[in-house]
C-alpha cells in the first residue's frame, strides 16, 4: 500500500555510460557521517542543479504549440534585420565621410555659408547624395 504524501521515482543507471558509472560510484561510496541518506543527497543535488536555471528553461511551456527553438524563418528574419541595419549604418558613415561631417546622429547636410565656416567646404553634390542615402 502506498504511503500518503510520498511520491516514488525510479533511477536507472547504465554502468556502460561513463557519467552514469561516475554517479553510481559516488552514490555507493557516500560518506555516511556527512550524508545519512542517498535519497536526500540526490534531492539536494537535483535541487541545486534546478536552482541554477531560469524557471522557463527547465519547465514545459505553459502555452501549447509555443516553440522552444529558433526556426529557419526566424533566422532569416534576423539576418534581414541585421543586413538592413548594417546597410543603413554603412550608408550613414559613408555619407559622413564624403561630406566631412561627424557621423553621430542623422542630420540634414546643407551647403550654406554658416555650415561651411564650421566644418569646412561642403560639396553640394555630396551633401545631396548623403541626404538621399539616409
Amino acid at each position: 500500500m502506498a504511503e500518503k504524501g510520498v511520491a516514488r521515482l525510479s533511477l536507472r543507471l547504465n554502468l556502460q555510460n561513463e557519467q552514469h558509472s561516475r554517479v553510481y560510484r559516488v552514490l555507493s561510496s557516500l560518506n555516511r557521517d556527512i550524508h545519512k541518506s542517498e535519497n536526500q543527497f540526490i534531492i539536494n543535488a537535483v535541487d541545486f542543479y534546478i536552482s541554477s536555471f531560469d524557471r522557463d528553461e527547465i519547465l514545459k511551456p505553459a502555452a501549447a504549440g509555443k516553440p522552444q527553438y529558433i526556426t529557419a524563418d526566424d533566422l532569416e528574419e534576423i539576418r534581414r534585420e541585421m543586413e538592413s541595419s548594417l546597410k543603413d549604418e554603412l550608408i550613414r558613415l559613408l555619407g559622413s565621410a564624403i561630406t566631412g561631417s561627424p557621423a553621430s546622429g542623422r542630420r540634414e547636410i546643407r551647403a550654406d555659408p554658416v555650415m561651411e565656416e564650421n566644418i569646412g567646404e561642403v560639396n553640394p553634390f555630396a551633401a545631396e547624395a548623403a541626404n538621399r542615402w539616409g
